[in-house]
């Protein structure tokens, strides 16, 4: 399925990934208190905040008061429990073409349950349309990704664009609905490939604190790089070890 010129183009700029990161952080706040975290102008933020609601990245409501003046908007990541457009039609297309590609080619028939099937189409999907080549093992349950189209980020916002991304990547999972969960990120595998762990719910390592969170490795590994491990907060992963 050949992808838009400008899908996924909010994820492309770091200081868009810093709005969905700050939004992490605080959901449903307002414009100012987002500028404050950000840095950006309130002008700035606003083409941002428009080109992420337009991609399902973000959701705003108005604020409810009671008093007289013009109502404040509030801004928050699109979760997979949100009733979305965007996001529903972009898994439904994903199914959609999945289950095609399937029925065309009968070698693509995959060996689990058709709801995990599904949310493996989900996360190709949103990945190829980030603009990444995933290569998705489903035997080993792992995604090895490249070229990483966001490297030029990393230098300076490469802890918030791991982050942002592993979000995107749960967020996608959920929605699909079924038992396929993000174990954990093990970025720059390669100087531009990282690769993503996923897990059946069953298997998957007890939830502490926030999401899959575990202790974190630094060693590097048969030349891999650090961990980045889900449920992290930004402040919690370092700059990536030099070796």
């Amino acid at each position: 399925m050949p992808r838009p010129v400008d899908a996924y183009r909010g994820l492309a700029q770091s200081s868009r990934l810093r709005v969905l990161d700050a939004l992490m952080d605080a959901p449903g706040i307002g414009l100012s208190e987002l500028s404050e975290l950000t840095g950006l102008h309130v002008n700035t933020l606003r083409d941002h905040l428009r080109v992420l609601e337009s991609e399902g990245h973000v959701c705003s409501e108005v604020e409810r008061t009671g008093r007289r003046g013009r109502p404040r908007l509030r801004f928050a990541l699109v979760t997979a429990a949100d009733r979305n457009e965007v996001a529903e039609r972009h898994l439904r297309d994903a199914i959609r073409h999945g289950d095609l590609m399937r029925a065309i080619l009968p070698a693509t028939e995959s060996a689990l349950p058709a709801d995990a099937t599904h949310q493996l189409d989900a996360l190709h999907h949103h990945l190829s349309e980030v603009g990444l080549q995933p290569e998705i093992d489903e035997e080993a349950l792992t995604i090895e990704l490249e070229p990483c189209r966001f490297h030029a980020l990393l230098a300076e916002d490469g802890a918030i664009a791991c982050r942002v991304h592993e979000q995107l990547l749960r967020s996608v999972l959920e929605r699909a609905g079924g038992p396929i969960v993000v174990d954990r990120v093990l970025p720059f595998t390669t100087e531009h490939t990282c690769l993503v762990h996923l897990a059946l719910r069953d298997a998957a390592p007890a939830a502490s604190g926030q999401g899959l969170a575990v202790e974190r490795r630094e060693e590097r590994d048969a030349g891999r790089g650090p961990v980045v491990e889900v449920g992290r907060r930004r402040d919690d992963v370092g700059p990536r070890a030099q070796g």
